[in-house]
C-alpha cells in the first residue's frame, strides 16, 4: 500500500497538525524561557546568532534583496526561535506539566493553525492575481 498525499483533508490535517506542534514546542519553550531562563548557554546562543547572521547576510547579498539590518533581524529571530525550541523539549522532559493542560494546548493550538494556514492560502491567492 502506498501512501500519497492526494487528499485535500489529509494535507490539511497534517500541515495543521505539524504547525501546531511547532507552535506547541515554541510556546513551551517560552514558558521555560520565563521560569529558568533560557536553556542554552550563552556561548552557544551567541554561536547560533552568529552561523544565522552569517547566512542571512549571504543570502541578502546574492540575491540583492536586503541590507545588514535585515540580516540582524533575520538572525535574531532565527537564535529565538532554535533557543526557544531546545527549550520546549527540555520542558516537555520535565515532569513539571500535567497531560491535559498539554492536549489542551494541543487542540488550541490546531485549531489556531488552521485558522492561519487558511488565513495564508486566501492571502497568497489575493497575491498571485
Amino acid at each position: 500500500m502506498e501512501f500519497r498525499f492526494e487528499n485535500y483533508i489529509l494535507k490539511a490535517f497534517l500541515a495543521s497538525g505539524l504547525l501546531s506542534i511547532v507552535m506547541m514546542v515554541l510556546a513551551l519553550g517560552l514558558i521555560q524561557l520565563f521560569r529558568e531562563g533560557p536553556a542554552l548557554r550563552l556561548s552557544i546562543i551567541l554561536v547560533l546568532a552568529a552561523i544565522a547572521f552569517v547566512l542571512s547576510a549571504s543570502f541578502f547579498e546574492r540575491y540583492e534583496v536586503g541590507s545588514i539590518m535585515w540580516s540582524m533581524l533575520v538572525s535574531l529571530i532565527a537564535t529565538l526561535i532554535l533557543t526557544l525550541l531546545s527549550g520546549g523539549i527540555i520542558y516537555l522532559k520535565s515532569p513539571a506539566q500535567s497531560w491535559e493542560e498539554l492536549l489542551s494546548g494541543l487542540a488550541i493550538c490546531i485549531i489556531v493553525a488552521m485558522i492561519l494556514l487558511n488565513y495564508l492560502k486566501r492571502s497568497l491567492g489575493e497575491i498571485e492575481y
